[in-house]
């Protein structure tokens, strides 16, 4: 029974053991913050029942009992036990791991109480009240099929834990105070009563009866026995059963395969003493306040009895007393399995954590410079920050919260971020899945012409990449692919493709890393000369251009044409459709803020941007020519808003060139 019990305990010790081991997809789960000083507990029980009976010596009650006397031995059998237990439980540290229950337990048990080899002979007085020899035996082993009710109080110490959202574990430990036990029996039993009576005539000449205890008989002794039956010749041709019956009929105590007139009642212990109960158990949380139990329990209950005095199994015909009436003390044992419902509910729940996460992606294709903030956090705690990228587990991030309550996951790439949660000391908090996406790849192109028709010395520069990266670049040259350039970006953000000659450059795309970015297409073209005066009709005198050098402007940053510049553009476009000698120089500017590198490039692109419009109102390219300026040409002071507004500009100007 010790072993069981101990593997028992051993069994539940390594389900727990289980529920906490940590593994690469589940942290150890300690939210005391969850847990409740109150508790409520239902729980249905089912196992085996054992009970280790011994009898009192009643042999003394049989009086003058002959020395074959063998009152049997009594023993317990086929042992099940069926319940339900109700627990109120408080738990008191700060943790609320420990507390006391007290409750009510009913069980219904059952068994068979066996007594073998009963026989015996002693002296008594009959029907007829005359002293004789009684013999009594059990035709079988007298077996009583038992029916217990058996009520207590528990109490007792439970500790509880959570190992997840989902599992924890408890354990009940403490005593059992038996209110009732009481023993419905149902006997089976028969015996075969038999007697001898000697019959002693007195010096006054009277007869009596009195006790005939030798081995044999006398041969003048009245012998209503089964051994006298079949040493004697009957006439009448009577049956053994027959004979028995017909003496039993005259007052004699005889009987053969008699049953008792009473084959059921009761029989209770008069005390219970105090038991003990454990029970370990598994725990399935469906929430926090409701939770499935699991697991296993043990019950010793020791119970003392005063057997009934001058206890005797049976006497006369008829007359039948309990086995369980001759018990003196009955050690019980249960054992099995457990499942039940624990509802916690009381006790106060820390103020909760409202997680809220802001995502940065990162600045370029491949770069590791994207960034995930929690916000909420208790201010200056540590916080250790798990996260899984694409399904697979990061390394935990240690940081001390700020002052606002945040901290910031940086130096992240592209990806999907999951399984993300804070700790702060015993505390949990799961936050939702972030994706963090690479921009897209906005490239554009910065030409220089080649010197001459035949020079291949001209340039075109790729800008909008990020310094330090590998990049491909391919192109169409006149309608055929070329090699693809490959390097490394260069420190301005840029790659340059350099020896081109003059001609149409198509199709250009930048791959880095998995982006891909489509530039513009780009015409390299030898630069026209320079314009000649143009002739006036009146006397020789020139007649001038018209003057389009109204400021197209633009907002702090950008490179959308504001509406209110399209009528300056459409003057350019009807003024050079005057005349096929005309081409437009664009220049574009920016005011002072930002790096310089920034600037040369937001003023060129500005200027592509205007040309790109003119294209589209019917310039052809060829006409016309874009240059950045950056924010070298101010026409107007950038320490006021005003003047910035009126530097961030395009400026066209009309140009001739030579017949």
């Amino acid at each position: 029974m010790k072993k069981l019990l101990f593997l028992l305990i051993a069994a539940n010790g390594m389900l727990s053991a289980s529920a906490q081991t940590k593994d690469s997809t589940r942290k150890q789960y300690q939210n005391d913050e969850l847990m409740r000083n109150w508790s409520i507990d239902l729980n249905l029980l089912g196992g085996v029942l054992t009970r280790d009976l011994t009898t009192g010596s009643s042999i003394g009650n049989y009086l003058n009992a002959l020395g074959d006397a063998n009152l049997g031995n009594l023993k317990f059998t086929n042992g099940m036990s069926y319940g339900f237990d109700a627990q109120l439980g408080y738990f008191f540290n700060n943790s609320k791991h420990f507390g006391i229950g007290l409750g009510f337990m009913y069980l219904a048990q059952s068994g068979d109480a066996t007594l073998d080899n009963f026989h015996v002979q002693y002296q008594s007085t009959d029907n007829l009240n005359e002293i004789s020899r009684q013999i009594i035996t059990a035709n079988q082993p007298v077996k009583e099929e038992l029916k217990i009710t058996n009520m207590n109080i528990p109490l007792v110490l439970k500790y509880k834990a959570r190992f997840s959202k989902r599992f924890g574990f408890t354990a009940d430990l403490g005593v059992l105070y038996n209110v009732s036990i009481k023993n419905e029996y149902k006997t089976n039993a028969t015996f075969d009563y038999e007697e001898i009576v000697q019959h002693v005539t007195t010096a006054s000449g009277s007869t009596i009866t009195v006790y005939d205890n030798a081995l044999t008989p006398a041969s003048t002794d009245l012998q209503i026995t089964k051994s006298h039956f079949n040493a004697t010749t009957h006439p009448d041709g009577q049956s053994m059963q027959q004979y028995f019956l017909a003496q039993n009929a005259l007052g004699y105590n005889v009987g053969l395969g008699m049953a008792p007139t009473n084959k059921s009642g009761t029989a209770s212990y008069t005390r219970g003493n105090l038991g003990f109960i454990v029970r370990p158990a598994l725990n399935y949380f469906f929430s926090d306040n409701v939770a499935l139990t699991v697991g296993a329990y043990f019950i010793y209950q020791p119970f003392n009895n005063t057997p009934v005095n001058s206890y005797r199994l049976t006497d006369k015909v008829g007359d039948y007393s309990s086995v369980i009436n001759n018990v003196t003390k009955s050690n019980d044992m249960s054992y099995g399995g457990s499942l039940g419902i624990r509802i916690l509910f009381g006790g106060k729940k820390a103020a909760p954590i409202v997680l809220a996460q802001e995502s940065a992606d990162p600045s370029a294709c491949g770069a590791a410079d994207g960034s995930i903030t929690l916000r909420g956090l208790p201010p200056a705690k540590p916080v250790i920050v798990s996260y899984s990228l694409d399904g697979k587990a990061g390394s935990p991030v240690t940081m001390v919260a700020e002052a606002n309550g945040s901290v910031k996951l940086a130096k992240l790439g592209a990806g999907t971020y999951s399984n993300i949660s804070t700790t702060i000391g015993k505390r949990h908090i799961d936050g939702t899945p972030v994706t963090l996406t690479n921009p897209p790849l906005n490239i554009f192109e910065t030409t220089t012409n080649p010197t001459a028709n035949d020079a291949c010395d001209g340039t075109i520069t790729i800008g909008g990449l990020k310094a330090g990266q590998k990049v491909k670049i391919t192109y169409n040259f006149n309608g055929s692919p070329k090699s693809p350039y490959t390097g490394i970006v260069g420190s301005n953000n840029a790659v340059i493709l350099s020896s081109l000659c003059p001609g149409a450059y198509t199709n250009i795309v930048a791959s880095v890393n998995d982006c891909k970015g489509n530039g513009n297409d780009v015409t390299l073209a030898v630069p026209p000369p320079p314009p000649a005066p143009v002739e006036s009709n009146n006397g020789g005198a020139k007649q001038p251009l018209a003057d389009i050098t109204a400021p197209i402007l633009f907002e702090f940053g950008k490179t959308a044409i504001h509406p209110s510049s399209y009528p300056i553009l459409e003057n350019a476009v009807l003024e050079v459709g005057r005349n096929d000698n005309l081409y437009i120089i664009c220049e574009g500017h920016t005011d002072s803020r930002g790096t310089v590198q920034a600037n040369e490039l937001l003023s060129f692109r500005r200027a592509q941007v205007v040309k790109r419009y003119l294209i589209k109102l019917g310039i052809s390219a060829d006409k016309i020519i874009a240059v950045g300026r950056g924010a070298r040409m101010p026409i107007a002071t950038n320490e006021t808003p005003e003047g910035r507004a009126k530097n961030r500009r395009v400026v066209m100007t009309l140009n001739e060139r030579n017949k």
